[in-house]
């Protein structure tokens, strides 16, 4: 009874080695696919161990490229790079690794080979495949898809023992994970490199445009202001007496030639903000004279409308420290909006001081056509324009309000507009009491 009692500890013993040994190969395996997404050293990792740990004599795993669909020999042991590379092009091979793909099963053969391939020329180079009595095939899965196959082989017939099949089928299964993740990594880094070259490409383009536009934008101008400026000299009668349909003519020239230089100007910086080459020109700003040179815009503008212009303004604004260009340009901007989209009526422009939040607020409200809800949002993007504006009546290109935005962000402003159809709009921006200046 002791000695029975003894050859049952001696065997539970033997198999919780075997056990712990199996466990072994297995983290190991883990860790290397755990630790690396580069495949082949995963691959040499598992058959390095799988040889010192089971006892094989040889091993060599083919991995599925996705590129042609077809198996490739990615790691071997046991053989040398000769007779793995015949062993690669051998017919018999090629069905054994075809039956596996197909079935998705394991294969055991034993004495595959015959003498007459153990005679072939080469075999005798190391351990060449006709010298294995035992082999075996095992599917390497991933995500319920065979990707590759794991080989085993032994010199001497072996009989592989059920845990021993289980766990070579557990190595296979990991060897899938590593694959499938290499295969993954690899597709990830062929994207980005192709949106990295898009990208360089739209850059390039966009750069390209950018400079196109402000080349262009700048050759425009000149022309224009020497059409402006011949118009008003003529208009003036400074070369000769000008009847009176001859005066209107040369005003039509103007106001005409004044929109175009307006256009190209807001093409022009909108291509800057574009190209991040806009920058801020801070000082010490007095809204009130900022708000005294907007008044000047506005009665031109206001000419041949005769709208009722109300001005709301608290005494006593402090100074900010701003870009006070920009500032009159969304100023400009808002009330020459306002006056396109209002055939009659009144507009209230109203500036305060938001001491609290340290922030002056400006706001242009008018009582023309108004916006649809769903366009609020739209109003804001370049060339961008409501219904109304395409009806002819009102002539623009959609610059003027994505060139507004744009400015704000710049300087750490914001914007909200309330609006209903037919009547009107209210556009509230801020903007902060001081920002930093550079030094």
């Amino acid at each position: 009874e002791h000695l029975a009692v003894a050859v049952e500890k001696a065997k539970l013993f033997r198999e919780a080695e075997k056990k712990a040994q199996q466990l072994s190969v297995l983290n190991t395996i883990g860790a290397a696919v755990n630790r690396s997404l580069n495949l082949d050293l995963v691959l040499h990792a598992a058959i390095d161990k799988m040889i010192e740990t089971l006892n094989f004599d040889a091993s060599w795993i083919y991995i599925v490229d996705p590129s042609r669909e077809q198996l490739e020999l990615r790691a071997f042991k046991g053989l040398d790079e000769q007779s793995a590379r015949r062993l690669d092009q051998r017919e018999s091979s090629a069905r054994l690794n075809e039956k596996i793909l197909t079935t998705g099963e394991r294969l055991i053969l034993e004495e595959s080979e015959n003498e007459t391939e153990q005679n072939q020329p080469g075999s005798r180079n190391g351990l060449g495949p006709g010298q294995f009595a035992s082999t075996a095939g095992f599917p390497i899965k991933a995500k319920e898809k065979v990707s590759g196959v794991l080989h085993l082989a032994n010199k001497v017939k072996r009989h592989l023992a059920t845990d021993e099949l289980q766990l070579i089928a557990s190595i296979a299964q990991e060897i899938g994970v590593a694959a499938d993740n290499a295969q993954l990594f690899e597709q990830v880094n062929s994207k980005t490199q192709e949106l990295s070259l898009i990208n360089k490409e739209l850059d390039d383009a966009n750069r390209a445009k950018s400079e196109f536009i402000s080349a262009m934008s700048h050759e425009l101008r000149t022309p224009l202001n020497v059409i402006m400026g011949n118009a008003e000299l003529t208009g003036d009668g400074f070369w000769g007496k000008v009847n009176a349909e001859q005066i209107k003519s040369m005003g039509k020239i103007r106001h005409h030639a004044q929109f175009l230089l307006k256009l190209v100007n807001d093409v022009l910086a909108l291509s800057r903000l574009d190209a991040k080459k806009m920058s801020l020109e801070l000082s010490t700003v007095d809204i009130d004279a900022v708000v005294a040179h907007v008044q000047g815009h506005v009665e031109q503008l206001n000419r041949s409308k005769g709208l009722d212009v109300c001005w709301e303004v608290d005494r006593n604004l402090p100074d900010i420290v701003t870009d006070e260009t920009k500032l009159e340009e969304i100023l400009q901007n808002l009330l020459g909006n306002a006056f396109k989209f209002t055939p009659r009526g009144q507009i209230i422009v109203r500036v305060k001081n938001v001491q609290a939040e340290k922030l002056i607020e400006f706001c242009v409200a008018d009582t023309g056509v108004g916006i649809e809800t769903q366009d609020l949002e739209r109003i804001f993007s370049a060339f961008e324009q409501i219904r109304e504006a395409h009806t002819g009546e009102f002539n623009g290109v959609g610059l003027g309000l994505s060139i507004v935005k744009n400015y704000l962000g710049l300087m750490q402003g914001d914007i909200r507009v309330e609006s209903r159809p037919g009547e009107g709009s209210k556009f509230t921006f801020t903007v902060p009491h001081s920002l930093p200046i550079p030094s």
